[in-house]
């Protein structure tokens, strides 16, 4: 692999320049250097993530940019700094969906010494992973992301930070099955944690974009220089502590206790509540639909009209007063009609907006509901057409029944109008003998859109994954399956429900029949007879819609108690006070109040997984206010599910106590703003600096914006890239792992918080920049829980608590922990 000449630069951001870099076949080269030099930038380079100019990037001698892409990722395999997971179980989480050989998976997984965590997982290779299914930690992540690599056959491997998230006892094993894929190939490592350089052949330093230092790694180990100075930060041989041999234990399960029955609305109520918001466009258009269906050609009043006309020309009259009344029902009925077309959408309109309003403020309000994929919360919601048509429904059916009142006013007959009220009844019976099947068939097509749904959302987030993997193809395949299956369901509801709205059609040709045999036998007279049947004639679309408010009503009602969980229980037809869908005004949130924090502590507190899952047990732990203190252990010891339940993100038992009083209820109280947390893998905002720290909250979070900065150790990567006003994301500057970690803190530190809870603010950063991070945070006085596995800040904190399998192993400051201990720090 050779790099010539490299100059590269993101729109308005950092640059690489004039890079020359040689990494001859079946070595491996690490590049190092400090957060934001541009060691990620260069790795994508390789694999055309990012478009290198031409003739700058050669593999096996070949340009990059002459290569056939899917060719060229099919050789180069990536693993970067954030693993995505899709919506699959392990195994097809593994090949993403690939046709792979027999035993490679598992072949993968015993290479990688994963043998045990896979068995401790529910269901082994076949646990379902991604959003409704089990929650990996970002370390657990990452060695998934490794078992993909492993079952490739790729020349080159490039791993940007692969190990980052992972403790040193599990860096060291999989970085054991990394030199075993990497053996006869050629590598590319960037790397922080230099203890991951050892066996590299080759060190590339970066600084500012440029290489500034390039040789074998044991010599550039001890000569003076940017190599040397970059060991000396992180403590030179401190990476000779002892091994221990790491354990997968078995997460513990419970079976929870299931939750009370939620507060439902009723359908009926809420199609009652439906019909009557915005009178002005629903009622209004319902009356101009009616008044269309009454004047029309085959309206109740067009028939009367034409029975009196009739009956007239056989008494020998002439009927203008009757042929004037028919003209002007003929003429009057497109206005009428024009009027419901007018308004009626309106209200349709509205009343989605309404819904799926209750929606969005469910998903994103302060109290957590169960875990839903984001695909299924769309798809749900895009389906309110369903419900707003089955109110539909019921507005026709009052319709129909002011039908049937004006022709038996009309016909001055209860024989006429029960004739026309037959027909409804008996449509409305067809269909109900038949709702079963329909709402049968109707549950199965909006599961299926709901699972296409999360497939998607799940393959379009892993979206990068995917490529870099060159998996388009087979990932293509399943997400064809996925939506044959759905099709397949949406196809078999309609022909349900077109074999059971063809019964009205057959009932009112036989209404119409039985009018004209009870004109004949000498019931009615011409009039009557006219009367009902063009009442009948017209009556199709009423039949209809009465077999259908029968054989709909099982389906709405599902789907209104789905899209009432998904908001939280709140109304689905309710708009919040001062919110106007229609001007698109909101009042602005309240001011949330805080608690200044002095003493934290935790009795006894086991956090509990939504699916039972038992992350940590029993702990006891005391946080003095400005205090630093972190956690540490091995991949899933518990680690990000205790911080989670800190920040109110996962339940727990046992007590935490604020200030000595306990938090009755942490997902109120451990709110943003009294509380900051800081996720494993924090997202950027495609917009400002300064948008994706603020995130448009008040004035006050804009005057701790410079300080926030500051102390995130960002200001020279803002002022780098353009100042706070310059875009980032998607539609600017791509920024480094580390940078995105630091804008994470800035966005945390800028809310003045009582509490920082950080899982994993500095896994990508280079050890003299998170030495500064650390320093800056004791200087601001911020209380800080957080976890790493750096020996530099483990060394800086107050006290260190370190977790195995779920519990407390040790707490006290390092110093006379890392005797013990030292293995889990790196």
């Amino acid at each position: 692999m050779e790099v010539r000449d490299l100059t590269f630069a993101y729109p308005g951001g950092f640059a690489l320049q004039s890079v020359h870099l040689t990494v001859p076949a079946g070595t491996t080269c690490a590049l190092v250097g400090r957060t934001g030099a541009g060691k990620s930038t260069l790795a994508k380079l390789l694999s055309r993530a990012v478009e290198p100019p031409p003739g700058t990037v050669f593999v096996a001698g070949q340009d990059v940019t002459a290569t056939d892409v899917a060719d060229l990722r099919r050789a180069v395999g990536v693993v970067t700094q954030r693993t995505e997971i899709l919506a699959a179980t392990l195994e097809e989480n593994i090949t993403l969906f690939a046709d792979v050989p027999a035993g490679a998976v598992a072949g993968a997984v015993e290479a990688l010494g994963l043998g045990e965590w896979v068995a401790a997982l529910p269901d082994g290779l076949q646990t379902r992973l991604g959003a409704g299914g089990s929650t990996l930690s970002a370390g657990e992540e990452q060695l998934v992301a490794f078992a993909r690599l492993l079952v490739r056959d790729v020349a080159v491997v490039v791993l940007d930070e692969a190990t980052a998230r992972m403790d040193p006892q599990t860096e060291r094993r999989v970085t054991r099955a990394a030199q075993r894929l990497l053996a006869g190939r050629t590598g590319v490592l960037v790397a922080h944690r230099l203890s991951t350089t050892r066996h590299c052949h080759s060190v590339a330093v970066l600084e500012r974009g440029r290489v500034v230092q390039h040789g074998e790694r044991a010599l550039l180990a001890t000569a003076p220089g940017p190599f040397r100075d970059l060991l000396t930060a992180a403590g030179d041989g401190a990476d000779d502590v002892a091994e221990r041999p790491a354990r997968f234990a078995r997460a513990e399960r419970r079976v929870l206790e299931p939750p009370p029955p939620p507060v439902r609305p009723r359908l009926s109520s809420t199609v009652l509540r439906t019909s009557f918001a915005h009178p002005r466009w629903g009622l209004v258009g319902a009356a101009g639909f009616l008044a269309s269906a009454m004047l029309g050609a085959y309206g109740a009043v067009t028939g009367w009209l034409w029975g009196m006309l009739v009956g007239a020309l056989e008494r020998g009259a002439t009927p203008w007063a009757e042929g004037a009344g028919l003209a002007a029902s003929l003429l009057l009925a497109p206005f009428a009609l024009a009027l419901a077309f007018r308004t009626y959408p309106l209200w349709w309109s509205v009343v989605t907006l309404r819904m799926r309003l209750a929606v969005l403020r469910g998903q994103t309000m302060q109290r957590r509901l169960a875990r839903t994929p984001a695909g299924e919360v769309v798809a749900r919601a895009l389906d309110s057409d369903r419900m707003v048509m089955y109110v539909d429904r019921w507005v026709d059916v009052v319709s129909g029944m002011v039908v049937v009142a004006v022709t038996a006013v009309a016909g001055r007959s209860v024989l006429a109008g029960a004739v026309l009220a037959a027909v409804l009844a008996l449509s409305a019976a067809v269909s109900g003998l038949g709702a079963p099947l329909a709402g049968s068939a109707a549950r199965v097509a909006g599961d299926a859109r709901a699972r296409f749904g999360s497939a998607l959302v799940s393959v379009l987030d892993a979206a990068r994954t995917v490529k870099l993997a060159a998996a388009t193809d087979a990932v293509q395949a399943h997400l064809r399956r996925v939506d044959a299956r759905r099709v397949a369901a949406i196809v078999r509801e309609m022909r349900v429900r077109m074999l059971l709205e063809g019964a009205p059609a057959l009932l009112v040709q036989a209404g119409v029949v039985t009018a004209w045999t009870l004109h004949l036998a000498g019931r009615w007279d011409l009039a009557t007879t006219l009367l009902v049947t063009t009442a009948v004639s017209g009556s199709g679309w009423f039949g209809v819609v009465f077999g259908a408010a029968v054989t709909e009503a099982p389906v709405a009602r599902r789907w209104l108690h789905a899209m009432t969980d998904l908001a939280g229980g709140a109304d689905l037809v309710r708009v919040p006070p001062g919110v106007d869908l229609v001007e698109g005004t909101a009042p602005a949130p309240p001011a949330a109040g805080r608690v200044p924090l002095k003493r934290l502590s935790l009795e006894g507190v086991t956090a509990v997984h939504d699916d039972g899952t038992v992350g940590v047990h029993d702990v006891d732990l005391t946080v003095d206010a400005g205090s630093l203190v972190l956690l540490t252990g091995r991949v899933g010891s518990g680690k990000s599910s205790l911080l989670s339940s800190l920040a109110g993100l996962v339940d727990h038992e046992g007590s935490i106590r604020w200030n000595d009083l306990d938090v009755d209820d942490p997902q109120q109280f451990l709110r943003p703003g009294q509380v900051a947390y800081v996720g494993q893998v924090p997202r950027v905002l495609s917009g400002s600096f300064s948008d994706n720290i603020v995130l448009d909250h008040d004035a006050r979070l804009h005057t701790a914006l410079g300080t926030a900065v500051d102390d995130a150790r960002l200001q020279a990567d803002v002022e780098e890239a353009g100042g706070h006003a310059a875009l980032v994301g998607h539609r600017g500057v791509r920024l480094s792992g580390g940078q995105v970690q630091r804008l994470a803190l800035a966005r945390a530190l800028a809310t003045e918080a009582e509490l920082l809870v950080a899982d994993d603010v500095s896994s990508a950063l280079d050890a003299r920049t998170e030495v500064e991070l650390w320093e800056a945070l004791r200087r601001r006085g911020t209380t800080v829980v957080g976890c790493s596995a750096k020996r530099s800040a483990l060394a800086r904190a107050d006290a260190v608590v370190v977790l195995e399998e779920g519990r407390v192993a040790a707490t006290g400051p390092w110093s006379e922990l890392a005797d013990r201990w030292g293995h889990l720090a790196g």
